[in-house]
């Protein structure tokens, strides 16, 4: 167990990298008078623009997109980029470190149609712009009309291919473009992705890498005793990225981006961010890589409930920002770094897998015989191509809750990590559906660092207000997990109590949740997951004392959180046990949290059967 003095020094950290986040806004178009040596001032030009849109965006939002004067089989596009200019980079030892200014010209127009308004250019301009976190392209027509951005990008110099390559850039609306269609809505609304690969002028006399006495003995890995720490830093945007209909219902698929960075100083460790299925890498001999979930929960007068949960995303590269150190490698997390992740590349198809193929207490995932590689050959031919498949899928209903709060959170699993909650973060979302039909968007409030449950009832608050927060932690083999409880006064002695279990990276599961209390004085019993199957509810035990029990095989997983609610007596001192594993696993755990007075003959001391 951390001390106070460890955990004020890692909220410290915390509030600095935050901080440092938010100043890459300042960074984004870099001052060319700052740059003292010329021979870091290098350039990009020509090479071709990919841009991938995303069908289920556009029919949502009612928009088509065509060049000239036929739509394309696909909203697919590989576009030239002339040879009349280049963009300008700061690259200290080889490293990105931001654009200076310049502009690309595609000689290729578009056009954009909405309900009838229709826009047309026959030029496409693009150059970088400041206003966000991180370096980012405004796309204009050739008189200066601003079109959409392209922000998140992941980019890196390939010197190697004399390439400056830029990956996985979400496409968003312009509030100008959005307001000559006579729609506002669509302001920075996520539509698809871009990237580029440009041809790199490198000028003479640069230096190219950085070994010598600051690198000369890295990377330093876990495995050597070094710490590694890495935080969720920011949510950037939560956007609707779809819509699926099925006999359950009609659900909103919803992605988020993320910026994380490593926490850690020249002393700590580097973090391996290998792609899966690219070979076998140091420390672990594997493709070791973080893999970050989603969840978004609904608090409904005062209960809290999970309504939707994400596959995993396999992380495959980190563009190393505004480092303490940088060695180089873009397949390292090195100390001080920040990556970022846009929505489409954290919705990509070919990167989202099931869950349970990640042990999340050791961050070990075996990519042989995997979800994406059935066969086993070791090579990746399956991808999440069914409509949802591995995606966050919540359902409409639940976003339309009469006067209901709902928060959206992110979790990195990394291996080795050493504080899980700092490498969580949640937003505060208000779903909107302006006009109705399948066009949502979600307005965010402010960042904030680890669970939901947290901010529901905060650690350590005093059970003399009749809520409650435990937590159970065993790094190393059970994981974490924690139990909550509200209780709300009714009148006439009635309360109406609220548990939530959350298991954070128990990979064995939970599967019985029980108070040391008998179930007779117990009015409207009720549980809640996350599915909207009820064949896999939990049920009560048959026993005296009130028992909540998974079926075979029906454990709740790693990453989700149950609710219990019923109505009953006062709060007053008690236990719970949790069952570890499955219904007939003998791990349980008992911890101690406000039961209800049913009067003394309904206390038990123990747990019959």
């Amino acid at each position: 167990m951390m001390s106070n003095q460890q955990v004020l020094n890692r909220v410290l950290v915390l509030c600095s990298a935050i901080l440092l986040s938010c100043s890459a806004l300042a960074q984004s178009i870099v001052d060319r008078t700052s740059i003292t040596n010329p021979t870091e001032i290098w350039s990009a030009w020509g090479g071709e623009v990919e841009m991938s849109l995303q069908d289920d965006i556009f029919a949502d939002w009612e928009l088509s997109v065509r060049s000239g004067q036929r739509a394309p089989a696909s909203n697919h596009y590989l576009v030239p980029i002339q040879n009349l200019g280049s963009i300008e980079f700061h690259s200290p030892v080889g490293n990105f470190a931001g654009f200076i200014d310049g502009a690309l010209t595609l000689d290729q127009g578009f056009i954009i149609s909405s309900r009838g308004q229709e826009i047309s250019w026959s030029q496409t301009i693009i150059k970088p712009v400041g206003g966000f976190d991180f370096d980012s392209f405004e796309l204009t027509d050739s008189v200066g009309n601003t079109l959409f951005y392209a922000t998140n990008i992941h980019v890196y110099v390939a010197q190697e291919r004399e390439q400056l390559v830029m990956e996985r850039m979400d496409i968003r609306i312009a509030e100008a473009l959005a307001n000559r269609l006579g729609r506002p809505e669509l302001t920075d609304q996520f539509i698809g992705e871009l990237a580029m690969d440009l041809n790199l002028n490198i000028p003479a006399g640069a230096v190219l890498e950085t070994r010598g006495t600051t690198c000369a003995d890295r990377p330093k890995w876990p495995t050597e005793g070094f710490i590694a720490d890495v935080g969720l830093t920011n949510m950037g945007s939560v956007q609707d990225v779809g819509t699926v209909t099925n006999a359950q219902g009609t659900f909103e698929l919803i992605a988020p981006s993320s910026t994380l960075r490593s926490l850690v100083g020249l002393d700590g460790a580097d973090v391996p961010w290998q792609e899966k299925f690219e070979g076998f890498f140091p420390p672990y001999n594997t493709d070791q890589h973080p893999y970050l979930i989603w969840n978004i929960y609904r608090v409904t007068d005062g209960v809290f409930e999970q309504i939707g949960r994400s596959g995993i995303k396999h992380a495959f590269l980190t563009i190393n920002s505004n480092c303490t150190i940088n060695c180089g490698n873009n397949q390292i997390l090195w100390p001080g770094c920040v990556d970022v992740y846009g929505v489409g590349n954290n919705d990509s198809p070919r990167d989202v897998g099931p869950r349970d193929e990640v042990n999340p207490e050791t961050g070990i995932f075996i990519s042989t015989g995997s979800f994406f590689d059935p066969n086993g050959d070791g090579e990746q031919e399956n991808f999440s191509s069914a409509p949802g498949e591995n995606r966050m899928q919540v359902l409409r209903e639940d976003l339309q809750t009469p006067d209901a709060q709902y928060f959206f959170s992110s979790w990195y699993v990394i291996r080795d990590d050493a504080d899980i909650f700092n490498s969580m973060g949640y937003r505060p979302i208000t779903p909107n559906n302006p006009g109705g039909g399948n066009s949502w968007s979600y307005s965010l409030d402010p960042f904030q660092v680890g669970p939901p449950i947290d901010l529901w009832v905060p650690p350590g608050t005093n059970p003399n207000t009749g809520s409650q927060n435990v937590m159970f932690a065993d790094p190393g083999r059970n994981g974490h997990f924690k139990l909550a409880v509200r209780s709300v006064d009714l009148g006439n002695g009635q309360f109406r109590w609220t548990y939530v279990l959350e298991n954070f990276d128990s990979p064995l599961g939970l599967s019985e949740f029980a108070l040391n209390i008998l179930a007779g004085r117990l009015n409207n019993v009720s549980f809640h997951d996350v599915d909207h199957d009820e064949s896999n509810n939990w049920t009560q035990g048959a026993g005296p004392n009130f028992t909540m029990r998974a079926g075979s095989g029906d454990e709740m997983p790693w990453g989700n959180a149950y609710t219990f609610t019923f109505i009953a007596g006062p709060p007053i001192p008690g236990q719970a046990t949790i069952r570890i594993g499955d219904i007939s696993a003998p791990d349980t755990v008992n911890l101690n949290i406000l039961v209800p007075d049913l009067g003394e003959e309904f206390l038990i001391d123990g747990f019959e059967n």
